[in-house]
C-alpha cells in the first residue's frame, strides 16, 4: 500500500471533510471511492440501477426453486374471461 499527499485549499478540504462525513466514510475513503470510477477501477453500472429499488433482488432466487415459485403463481397468471366481457 501506497501513501500519498495532496496539497488542497481550504474550500476544497472542508468540502472533502463534508461529504465524507454525509456519507460515513473516513476521508481516505471517501477520496478513493470518487477517484475510482474516473480511473475506471469500478464496473459502470447500467442506466437506471441505482433507480431500481428492486436491482438487489435480481438474481437472489435459490437453483432448482423457479419451477416451485411457477407453480405458486400459475393460478394469478390464469385470465378470467369472464370478467373481461
Amino acid at each position: 500500500m501506497t501513501t500519498m499527499t495532496i496539497h488542497a485549499d481550504d474550500v476544497f478540504a472542508e468540502a472533502l471533510r463534508v461529504h465524507a462525513r454525509k456519507s460515513g466514510k473516513s476521508i481516505n475513503q471517501t477520496v478513493k471511492d470518487l477517484l475510482a470510477p474516473v480511473l475506471g477501477l469500478v464496473k459502470k453500472k447500467r442506466s437506471g440501477d441505482a433507480d431500481n429499488p428492486f436491482m438487489k433482488f435480481c438474481g437472489v432466487l435459490p437453483k432448482g426453486s423457479a419451477a416451485d415459485l411457477n407453480r405458486a403463481v400459475a393460478d394469478q397468471r390464469r385470465i378470467d374471461s369472464e370478467m373481461w366481457k
